[in-house]
């Protein structure tokens, strides 16, 4: 019996002293969602749901006061919802009022989430099958309207789908979702981009990605139109990035075996950014613009839209010593993610040992004067060089600061003695 397995719930700090409030204000109380799955499932759970029949604010502020936990209105224009953040909990209390448990749960968006738990008896109302989906470890829509209601639970479909193991869309569910795909456009684009940043930074994003292009959303989204795919592009163009993302995973994989530390550096939800984007049609080249619109839509921040475009604008690893110095100087630590995007696009054109024979030397260089290159230290300072040459401040100064830092960064200047050397030269050529 399920209820055998939620019993620990009981004894959780929150969910007693949320029982207490309840009973002190003789109102039903269930828990709902997203613990109860997970705990039946075997997984970690944090965050808690509850649902009580009225007087909500009141249970809420009690909780608040014995707890203790900061109350935070979530406000709702069909129900009230309050937020009870502890030192090391979220639990957020829904007050369903005059509605009944069955109809609460109605408007729940799938049925792995839309049973209910009462701590008080051990029962559990399931109308809607969603322990045996559970036990199937099927995705379906609640009701044909589960989608309708807030579209963002379009995106959160490929989200559970990689979020909770060895769990598939049911196909009706996926043909729901697909009808109200283009009502992501209407969505607060906040909302829209946690949604992508989570699916983008799941190990298996290629899932969640060939789940969004079934769902009409790539590369509509990226294209500035959700839902609305560009005529005879979709499919080619899902299928590249859905490849490339897959790449992505063996080439960090390549990548661990040379540097750990610079595998576990790289940021893989930026790389697969890049990618989604180089896989648009017309090329990296192309992707510059349309990437900016997608962030500046708000389905990006600022820091990731900015370092995928870094990506977009590289062709390939660096050959030779020099070429390798300023490869890693200009990108810093984005360096492994830049050479993780650019082995999965390698991999994609068939050059993935190419790109093998290249990332060595590279990781090599990186492992031996990494520090140096990256960040160079500042072995003089303006007023020593405007000594050492007689000069007054001015751009000369600078000149000579910037030659420095670069051959710093190319090995041929390594201590103060050499770059005093350096700077006498150049002011003798002036």
């Amino acid at each position: 019996m399920p209820s055998r397995r939620l019993r620990l719930l009981a004894h959780h700090p929150a969910v007693r002293a949320l029982l207490a409030a309840a009973a002190a204000a003789d109102t039903p109380c269930h828990l709902v969602g997203g613990v109860l799955r997970d705990r039946l499932l075997g997984l970690p759970t944090h965050d808690l749901d509850a649902v009580v029949a009225g007087r909500g604010r009141e249970i809420a502020e009690r909780l608040a006061a014995a707890l203790p936990a900061r109350l935070v209105l979530l406000g709702g224009k069909e129900f009230a919802a309050y937020r009870l953040v502890g030192s090391d909990f979220v639990l957020d209390l829904w007050d369903r009022a005059g509605i009944s448990l069955h109809d609460d749960l109605a408007r729940r968006d799938l049925t792995v989430n839309s049973f209910a738990w009462e701590p008080a008896t051990g029962a559990v109302a399931d109308p809607f099958g969603g322990l045996a989906d559970l036990a199937r470890r099927v995705l379906r829509a609640t009701t044909p309207a589960s989608f309708r209601g807030d579209p963002l639970r379009v995106l959160r479909l490929p989200r559970l789908a990689l979020q909770l193991p060895g769990f598939a869309v049911g196909p009706a569910t996926l043909a729901l979702a697909r009808r109200s795909a283009a009502d992501v456009a209407s969505v607060a684009a906040e909302r829209v981009r946690d949604e992508l940043a989570r699916i983008l930074a799941h190990p298996e994003a290629h899932r969640g990605v060939a789940l969004l292009a079934a769902l009409d959303l790539y590369p509509g989204l990226c294209l500035g139109t959700p839902g609305e795919p560009a005529p005879g592009t979709a499919a080619g163009t899902a299928g590249a990035a859905v490849r490339a993302l897959e790449a992505l995973s063996a080439c960090c994989l390549e990548l661990r075996e040379l540097d750990p530390a610079a595998a576990d550096a790289a940021d893989l939800a930026i790389a697969r950014t890049a990618l989604l984007f180089a896989a648009l049609p017309y090329g990296p080249a192309a992707a510059a613009p349309r990437l900016e619109r997608f962030r500046d839509a708000g389905y990006a921040t600022h820091h990731a839209a900015d370092a995928a475009g870094r990506l977009l604008r590289l062709a390939a690893l660096p050959k030779g010593e020099l070429a390798r110095r300023h490869f890693l100087h200009g990108l810093g630590p984005l360096w492994p993610t830049a050479a993780l995007y650019l082995g999965a696009c390698a991999a994609l054109r068939g050059e993935a040992s190419a790109w093998s024979e290249a990332l060595r030397p590279l990781v090599d260089l990186a492992l031996r004067d990494g520090e140096a290159i990256l960040a160079p230290p500042r072995l003089l300072t303006g007023e020593e060089i405007q000594q050492l040459l007689g000069i007054a401040p001015g751009p000369e100064v600078g000149r000579a600061l910037a030659a420095i830092k670069r051959a710093q960064v190319e090995g041929r200047v390594r201590t103060r003695e050499e770059a005093e050397k350096l700077v006498t030269r150049l002011g003798a050529q002036t």
